[in-house]
């Protein structure tokens, strides 16, 4: 399925949101039936278009929290997989040496996978080589299990990598979650009507043809179109413009290597 490029939707709400600006501008003249003189319109309340605005940006306020709070989740899952890894790899490196080999050989494969899958844009697919590579590890940790004589250090090495696995479906899980489509499209009628209000306002107050205060409505409009924007940039954990930097893996995947040839 394509994605529509996030310059595409911006560009998109700022034209709607100008086409509404303008339909209220014109309501006298699409109020008129046939030949009849519009009649003069009355301003709109000033407490009834500051409710308007007031819960436009209470609206906006709890999307972008909301969209804020998933990006902040899928960050600290990303440290938290790496440190996970981190250790399961350092205690690999204590056991006996015909364990640890394969086992350390066999998580940094993995952190290998990690970092693909983080990057590429279907990243929210199941990936086949994960799994295997997941359950050869574990057979490996079960051979260490039974053939290390130190119960602490097996019990801590199987409590790491299982942990490291956990946080790859968490992550997995919380790249598939999104903000409820209602609310996005209640924050989005909600814009169009404010901008319908808005330009029904600048007639009211300042002729039909709202000249003298066209330029401050669009800047206004304009700086909404980019807010609504960046909640829907947010919103893509995959192919949006700020993304959850993999430092935190990219370094653990370096050390590893470090660790291997040296």
């Amino acid at each position: 399925m394509a994605v529509v490029p996030l310059i595409a939707i911006g560009l998109g709400i700022f034209f709607l949101l100008v086409i509404a600006m303008e339909i209220g501008l014109r309501w006298q003249r699409l109020g008129a039936r046939g030949g009849a003189k519009p009649t003069k319109l009355a301003p709109v309340p000033d407490h009834l278009f500051t409710a308007m605005l007031g819960l436009l940006a209470l609206l906006l306020g709890f999307t972008f929290s909301l969209a804020l709070n998933r990006y902040e989740d899928r960050r600290a899952l990303v440290v938290a997989e790496a440190n996970a890894l981190g250790t399961a790899f350092l205690r690999a490196q204590l056991l006996e040496p015909v364990s640890s080999k394969a086992l350390e050989s066999s998580l940094y494969r993995y952190a290998q996978l990690r970092v693909d899958w983080s990057e590429r844009a279907e990243a929210g697919q199941d990936d086949p080589r994960m799994a295997s590579l997941q359950s050869q590890i574990w057979s490996e940790v079960g051979r260490a299990i039974r053939t290390d004589p130190s119960p602490q250090l097996t019990r801590g090495l199987m409590d790491a990598v299982n942990e490291s696995f956990d946080l790859a479906a968490s992550r997995a899980a919380a790249r598939g979650a999104h903000i409820p489509g209602a609310v996005l499209e209640i924050l989005c009628l909600s814009a169009v009507l404010a901008a319908l209000m808005l330009g029904y306002s600048i007639a009211a107050s300042g002729g039909a043809s709202g000249t003298r205060h066209r330029p401050a409505a669009l800047l206004l409009l304009l700086l909404l179109a980019l807010a609504l924007t960046m909640i829907f940039d947010l919103e893509r954990s995959v192919s949006g413009t700020i993304q959850v930097s993999q430092e935190p893996l990219k370094a653990l995947l370096s050390s590893m290597r470090q660790a291997l040839t040296a």
